[in-house]
């Protein structure tokens, strides 16, 4: 476009909280074939939340924040890296959580595979992965919203945005009830979500504009 803006903006910080209450965490290296795949310039940041008093490994929650460099290849549909990992995608649904006094829109995928248990069984693993897309001054769960705001941002408002991909992932207890364990890991997922991205998505850090913003 003859007026796009040069100079990427973004409206992620590369920044998880170190400590939250009742849990611990511990920061997780990215595998070599994540490195592989992304651009050297692509910003990375993956933590592992634990329960102080959790009674299975089930009750913790991995974050990770992905924030493209120039390369557009540090961008790509969640469903690419998770199906490389062997997981199924049953459901997708939209949901929307309130955030600081805004409204929040994440995607949620139901995400399933299958492993060998230390018998050499197979057994299936359910977990849920929750993530959206963060622009500039905008959110968005929709993978083809994200190309749509890139090219009006760029052609209408001179804005080249930078592109942030958080994601929450947590497993489902199969040693519970289907339908409570699935709605747990939820809860788990979305909690963490409404009291700390605002720590990494800069357009909830502040009280909601009184109108016309077009942050979410």
């Amino acid at each position: 476009f003859p007026n796009a803006a040069t100079d990427p903006q973004t409206g992620m910080r590369l920044r998880l909280p170190e400590s939250i209450p009742g849990y611990q965490s511990r920061r997780i290296e990215p595998r070599k074939l994540e490195l592989k795949w992304l651009p050297p310039d692509t910003g990375i940041l993956k933590r592992y939340y634990s329960p102080i008093d959790a009674e299975s490994d089930y009750e913790g929650l991995f974050a990770t924040l992905i924030l493209s460099g120039n390369d557009p290849r540090s961008l790509h549909k969640p469903e690419v890296c998770l199906d490389g990992q062997g997981w199924r995608i049953p459901r997708r649904q939209v949901v929307s959580l309130e955030v600081n006094g805004r409204d929040l829109e994440v995607m949620d995928f139901t995400i399933v595979t299958d492993q060998k248990s230390e018998t050499g069984a197979l057994v299936t693993v359910e977990a849920h992965y929750v993530y959206w897309w963060i622009g500039k001054d905008r959110s968005t769960p929709r993978d083809w919203d994200r190309i749509i705001y890139s090219d009006l941002d760029n052609l209408l408002r001179n804005v080249n945005n930078r592109w942030g991909y958080p994601s929450v992932m947590v497993y489902v207890d199969p040693s519970k009830e289907r339908e409570q364990a699935h709605k747990e890991a939820q809860e788990r997922a979305y909690d963490f979500i409404r009291n700390y991205a605002p720590v990494f998505q800069k357009s909830l850090s502040d009280p909601p504009a009184s109108s016309g913003s077009p942050a979410s």
